[in-house]
């Protein structure tokens, strides 16, 4: 009987698997940058939107005193676990107030992604 000589992989095909996997990872890694950015831009507005909400419901409960700004602190009962914060690259904390025509102004506002970072929303 022939025994069956049990072979590996060679040199060759090892090099070509390892240049697939770096070219597969090469590709991979910018799409994940872009997701991640474009989900710390969704959190960042639905803080933004929850602040407002948060707002609304305070000045609601102080409708009697003339309001021009608020405290990001005096909204903390209205949240359900923590005051939210912005995203990383807007700064430490949020800042609120009402402009003259009643509007409340959340500064960072809302924001997209433009590129490789988070800008601004202009509407």
């Amino acid at each position: 009987m022939k025994r069956k000589k049990l072979r590996g992989f060679t040199l060759i095909e090892l090099v070509i698997v390892i240049a697939i996997l770096a070219i597969l990872v090469a590709i991979a890694i910018p799409k994940f940058s872009k997701s991640n950015l474009s989900a710390q831009a969704a959190a960042h507005n639905v803080n933004v939107r929850e602040i407002k909400n948060a707002s609304i419901l305070y000045l609601t409960d102080k409708s009697d005193e003339n309001i021009t700004s608020i405290n990001i602190e005096d909204l903390a009962e209205y949240f359900d676990n923590e005051i939210p914060k912005p995203a990383k690259t807007m700064g430490d904390s949020f800042s609120i107030s009402i402009d003259s025509s009643g509007n409340i102004v959340v500064k960072p506002g809302t924001v997209k992604v433009d590129g490789n970072k988070l800008v601004l929303d202009s509407k």
